[in-house]
């Protein structure tokens, strides 16, 4: 490790140093949360020998030598979604309502987009961005994965979304850029990158995001902010920054147990230590912005923009296919359509990579499903399907991109592992044709 490092957290630590160096020696600790909108995974916590993650209510830990469950045909059916455990924390802290508004700034690879999103259970909106092209390509995969339709993906500079949409968010989450100190004993890259400079940088950052954040929080609002760091600069620091720029805006107090420890002169913060807690280095702050009965800021809202040449193209493939109905709002983006929530803002000079649930392409006179809308459907809502065990050899086959043997249906229907969707098919002539994106195809 740096010298310079080691001479700040022995500074930090005190007589805990020596634990907390030795702690950076163990093996990473692995977490999952389930995914609320899926229905009885409670056998799993035997089948996988899951322990109760001592704060997040449907989160858990596993041991991932035993049970690989990144590579398990559950987690492309978006059973569950796997984030370290202290990074779990930050988004159980909001108390999510139905019908909240919630902007995630920094937000892929997606672990905390995919808790809240799925805890207002298809209601409400969230926002989820990153800056970042290539980790808001893996965002929207995640969200697809969990079949969220109350999700809008963008891939934008945090500002852009502010300045349109000022005072309009229930909750906001930052979890912000760092310099990934708390990352060391999981990503050797963060400790073979660190320096004082990147401290110092992602300081300067942090205070310009966490500025863009409280413009974007509705007054009554919740603010969590968070980094994987244990510089002060880049925690406290940057919490005395909002707290002396706006009169109007306060702490809430993190309960804190199983090792979480409070926040240097500020109590009411969270510090997370690897020798103290299971899982790895984390800051966490909570802030509420005062009440003063101002309404939310009104934004216009998305139109439907589907032609009438492809709502034929849809609904001739749910009434050959499916047993609902279409779906009253949708979005068309070249050719792709998404079904949106008719209160959806309306976004200019942002580039969106997904606007609600995506349904599927019109294509050279047909509709082909996409693999998001698949997520969504139980067995009751489909009219053709087949079912495999999670172990069978058709499951392994589909997930390498391989056509199965069928019983001579025809049409798309929807394969299931067990009783939960993967993925559509197309079946023809006896053969079952693959619809598993290629890119989420596996080498055995």
């Amino acid at each position: 490790m740096n010298p310079l490092f080691i001479e700040r957290m022995k500074k930090l630590l005190k007589n805990e140093y020596e634990d907390f160096a030795n702690a950076l020696s163990q093996k990473q600790v692995k977490a999952l949360y389930f995914n609320p909108n899926k229905q009885n995974l409670e056998p799993l916590i035997e089948k996988f020998q899951l322990k109760k993650h001592h704060f997040v209510k449907n989160g858990y830990y596993f041991d991932h030598e035993r049970f690989p469950l990144g590579k398990h045909p559950y987690h492309d059916c978006g059973l569950y979604y796997i984030q370290e455990p202290s990074a779990m924390i930050v988004a159980s802290l909001l108390d999510v309502q139905k019908d909240d508004y919630i902007l995630d700034m920094c937000a892929a690879p997606g672990g905390k987009t995919c808790y809240v999103a799925s805890q207002l259970r298809q209601t409400g909106l969230v926002i989820a961005n990153d800056i970042n092209a290539t980790r808001a390509s893996i965002l929207s995969s995640n969200v697809e994965r969990f079949g969220l339709n109350n999700t809008i993906v963008t891939n934008t500079a945090p500002g852009q979304l502010t300045k349109q949409l000022p005072e309009y968010f229930d909750k906001v989450i930052l979890d912000a850029p760092c310099s990934g100190e708390g990352m060391f004993r999981k990503l050797d890259q963060a400790m073979e990158t660190w320096s004082l400079d990147k401290v110092k940088e992602c300081a300067q950052i942090q205070k310009e995001l966490i500025e863009q954040a409280y413009v974007a929080l509705k007054p009554g609002g919740i603010l969590v902010y968070s980094t994987c760091t244990y510089a002060k600069e880049e925690n406290e620091e940057v919490v005395d920054h909002l707290l002396a720029l706006h009169e109007d805006i306060h702490l809430l107090p993190i309960p804190l147990q199983h090792g979480m420890m409070p926040g240097i002169d500020h109590k009411e913060c969270c510090r997370l230590y690897p020798h103290k807690h299971f899982g790895e280095g984390h800051f966490i702050a909570l802030f509420q912005k005062e009440d003063n009965n101002k309404k939310r800021h009104r934004a216009a809202c998305v139109e439907s923009t589907i032609k009438k040449d492809q709502l034929v193209l849809l609904k001739q493939f749910y009434q050959e296919h499916l047993k609902i109905d279409v779906p009253n709002c949708i979005f068309d983006s070249q050719q792709h359509l998404y079904a949106i929530k008719p209160y959806f803002p309306q976004l200019t000079k942002v580039k969106i990579l997904r606007q609600g649930l995506y349904l599927g392409e019109c294509k050279k006179g047909r509709f082909e499903p996409g693999y998001a809308l698949s997520h969504c459907l139980e067995q009751s809502m489909v009219k053709r399907y087949y079912q495999f065990d999670a172990q069978s050899k058709e499951i392994q086959q589909y997930l390498k991109g391989e056509t199965l043997e069928g019983t001579g249906q025809k049409g798309y229907g929807v394969l299931y592992v067990d009783s939960y969707p993967l993925a559509f098919y197309k079946e023809n002539n006896g053969i079952v044709k693959n619809q598993f994106p290629k890119g989420l195809r596996k080498q055995y």
